[in-house]
């Protein structure tokens, strides 16, 4: 049974209500500011923890809720989808869509990176998403002619920087903007 035995500097033998060999895998755990002794006792005696050790555990799981965005879609007079790739001429309005069950309504910032050998980003774009009854919804266009991306791995740095709540996971988006000869 796992245990929270409150604990004062110096040895921790002499603290304990039974033999120190009944206590596996022990660490000293801080919880508001005092020491603990987080162990699994394996003695016979019926030694109560000191704090509750589930809420000490499920204190510790600081994983964020991943919000999958889903159903992603892109919409432009000339887009096409190359393989994995989106084409589209530059200076040519778009707009991506995706499902994102349980992120609340709001705004999102996104940065799309401009890169080259479609891996290593030499700028960035911000764009702002919008955010309403599940659905984000991002309009642009690109400026200038190159391979683009937009990449959970990127957009999760900025959630973490703000301290947001959750985390995003969906597949890279990539683009190539070319020039129209047409225009």
């Amino acid at each position: 049974m796992q245990l929270l035995i409150k604990i004062n500097s110096g040895l921790i033998a002499p603290q304990l209500l039974d033999d120190i060999s009944t206590f596996e895998n022990q660490s000293v755990v801080i919880i508001e500011n005092e020491s603990y002794l987080l162990s699994n006792y394996v003695g016979t005696k019926t030694i109560p923890s000191d704090y509750d050790v589930n809420k000490y555990i499920n204190s510790q799981s600081t994983e964020l809720p991943s919000i999958a965005l889903t159903n992603t879609t892109v919409t432009s007079p000339n887009a096409q989808l190359i393989g994995n790739i989106w084409w589209l001429p530059k200076d040519e309005s778009f707009t991506i869509t995706a499902n994102a069950e349980g992120l609340p309504d709001g705004g999102l910032m996104v940065m799309v990176e401009r890169v080259i050998n479609a891996t290593q980003p030499v700028d960035d774009i911000r764009f702002v998403a919008n955010i309403k009854d599940g659905i984000v919804t991002m309009q642009g266009k690109f400026e200038q002619s190159g391979n683009y991306i937009i990449t959970a791995e990127r957009l999760n740095a900025g959630l973490e920087r703000i301290g947001a709540p959750f985390r995003l996971a969906f597949n890279t988006l990539e683009f190539d903007a070319y020039v129209d000869p047409a225009n």
